[in-house]
């Protein structure tokens, strides 16, 4: 289970009632930070990997847990997705330049032959030109 600790016990006294015994372990942002202190997670990493535990097949976890080496996979995984989504910085003129040869391109083409990936492009070209 993932989610806040009221959010759990809600879930929990759902599933099994109030009289069900039950063995709880707890991974929580702390626990987190110290297993994956190599890689310097933020607080977003953190979460996420607590949202991945909390998203584990149960029959999996049942039979796997969750140790150290799988808390490094999952972090490792969560900051190569977001490394591959990182952004760069252009300096005004040139992002207007490219944007201006980008709406050209666009333009060129036949407005009847657009496809829908080519309008949004366009009304992304035409919404960044008007921030400029």
């Amino acid at each position: 289970m993932f989610g806040t600790v009221k959010e759990i016990s809600a879930e929990l006294f759902r599933e099994y009632g109030a009289e069900e015994p039950l063995a709880v372990l707890i991974w929580d942002s702390e626990a987190v930070r110290y297993f994956a202190q190599e890689y310097n997670p933020t607080a977003a990493d953190e979460l996420a990997v607590l949202e991945s535990i909390g998203c584990m097949d149960i029959e999996m976890y049942q039979r796997d847990g969750i140790n150290k080496t799988h808390i490094d996979a999952l972090i490792f995984d969560i900051q190569q997705a977001r490394a591959a989504t990182q952004s760069v910085t252009v300096n005004k003129q040139e992002l207007e330049r490219l944007l201006h040869f980008a709406a050209n391109q666009l333009d060129s083409s036949n407005a009847d032959e657009m496809t829908a990936e080519d309008r949004e492009a366009m009304h992304t070209i035409d919404a960044l030109l008007n921030q400029l």
